[in-house]
């Protein structure tokens, strides 16, 4: 298409506009047609974009050295660091904010409430360590 740069997500925009409190979508039911759905499903995501504005750079071997300066106090906390051996790797870094979790809960309880439908909350939190703040944020609004 000729274009000279990568143009950033439409998507990731609108996510970090709205601080990605929530992205709703819930089943249709149309008259006539069965779906493997018989009661309505909710699907709230917390979607903030941090992906969208991921940094990256294709790098070959060497060694990634991630820290993190604390604003308030100048103390330098070491995240990561490892060993690259394949010839190309993405390297990348973004963030996922948790700041909104909290209303993402109340929105996303409310509407199941009023729907008379059990909410299921679901993570990688198995898989990806840093989703248990998000469950444990989810788990003690709906407690």
């Amino acid at each position: 298409m000729g274009l000279k740069t990568i143009l950033r997500s439409p998507n990731g925009l609108c996510r970090k506009g709205w601080n990605g409190i929530s992205i709703s979508r819930d089943t249709i039911h149309l008259p006539g047609m069965t779906l493997g759905y018989k009661n309505k499903c909710l699907f709230d995501r917390h979607a903030v974009g941090g992906e969208y504005g991921a940094s990256y750079k294709m790098v070959g071997p060497g060694k990634v050295h991630l820290d993190f300066t604390d604003d308030a106090t100048g103390k330098v906390t070491n995240i990561d660091e490892r060993r690259l051996k394949d010839s190309v790797s993405a390297l990348v870094i973004y963030d996922n904010p948790y700041d909104n979790v909290e209303k993402m809960a109340h929105h996303f309880f409310s509407r199941c409430l009023e729907a008379g439908v059990t909410p299921y909350v679901v993570t990688k939190k198995t898989v990806f360590k840093w989703q248990e703040t998000f469950w444990v944020v989810m788990k003690s609004v709906f407690d």
